[in-house]
């Protein structure tokens, strides 16, 4: 890959060591990978694998390369790579290394929407907190997002806040604008979950700022999705319309946050009663996310809403029963009773 003069046609096995071993210390990958440059990341990572590779170097490309496959909703891929960098961690017996894959694994299970092997994975962290080493904003960063699905709120903006305090400019840390971003992405839906839209619109707002800082575009789009939803339950509906088709403008149908991104698009054109965009929206995300997800079961929810409006007593209970399997397939406990007393109230919100 690297040549050891200007003439030379191959890299000498000195030159070639030297940047493996550049590649594992340093950041450069997971700066390609954030950046979306996916592809320049997994054709480095391949032009250095040899089979004399040391295990904990190994480990941490093995990892990269699943970090690769999620970003592109790869799963099946991503949970061979990631099988195999455990493997390679765990005979290096370097906890730095075990603590990344493990991490690693606790959102690839989060993408799956298997949140009881996500919580166990989380916990494997846990114990091990001290080898976080770069990874701790990371690690508070999932676990944020793990407590805002489950819908301990508390817990979420918790982690939100020693995410950003690990973002801090003094700290060191692997890819800081990326998780700064996103935790003040969750703290504001956190807020908005409790009906504090104004703290909802300050967090979403100073996520955007940080996001069109970083150059990340992927952050940029996740960070309009997110402050659409606020502005559309703010009522401010013109200028969340217009986040939200800024944020799907030129996405690949593949990418990671295509379903955030149609959620918060169904959200936002459901409060403005556009009907038939709202329905187009959900027909889209379904054939995105064939099984059973979040994703899919927020949707079914704003659809619900929307049959409420229109009285339509046939697709309302048919939504309910699917929107009550999902939850209790997904697990999602306080998600279903927070459901079924609004049921039983007959009170949506």
């Amino acid at each position: 890959l690297v040549a050891s003069s200007e003439i030379d046609l191959y890299p000498s096995h000195k030159n070639r060591d030297i940047l493996v071993n550049e590649l594992y210390s340093d950041s450069l990958l997971y700066e390609l990978l954030i950046s979306s440059k996916i592809r320049l990341a997994i054709s480095i990572i391949k032009s250095t694998f040899h089979p004399k590779l040391p295990s904990a170097i190994s480990a941490n490309f093995y990892t990269k390369l699943g970090y690769a496959a999620i970003i592109h909703r790869k799963q099946k891929t991503a949970k061979k790579h990631f099988e195999k960098a455990l493997a390679k961690a765990q005979s290096s017996s370097n906890e730095q290394v075990i603590f990344s894959v493990n991490l690693a694994l606790s959102i690839m299970y989060f993408f799956d929407c298997d949140y009881k092997q996500c919580k166990n994975q989380l916990l494997l962290c846990e114990q091990n907190e001290e080898y976080a080493g770069q990874e701790k904003a990371h690690f508070f960063n999932t676990k944020s997002l793990y407590y805002l699905y489950t819908g301990d709120f508390e817990r979420s903006m918790t982690y939100s806040d020693k995410c950003i305090e690990e973002c801090s400019p003094e700290k060191l840390s692997i890819g800081k604008e990326l998780f700064l971003c996103t935790a003040l992405q969750l703290k504001g839906v956190a807020f908005l979950s409790k009906n504090d839209v104004d703290n909802a619109k300050k967090y979403c707002e100073r996520s955007l700022y940080i996001a069109n800082r970083s150059g990340y575009s992927r952050c940029v789009r996740l960070s309009k999705a997110y402050l659409a939803g606020v502005c559309a339950y703010r009522k401010e509906l013109d200028l969340a319309i217009k986040l939200t088709d800024e944020s799907l403008k030129g996405v690949e149908d593949n990418d990671i946050s295509v379903p955030t991104l149609i959620c918060a698009a169904i959200c936002v054109n459901r409060i403005a009663d556009n009907i038939s965009q709202t329905l187009e929206l959900h027909e889209k995300l379904t054939t995105i996310c064939t099984t059973p997800s979040a994703p899919v079961t927020f949707s079914l929810y704003q659809l619900l809403l929307l049959y409420q409006q229109q009285q339509d007593h046939s697709n309302i209970a048919k939504t309910q029963e699917k929107i009550t399997e999902s939850l209790n397939v997904l697990g999602l406990n306080y998600w279903n009773n927070i459901f079924l007393t609004m049921i039983s109230k007959g009170r949506m919100r």
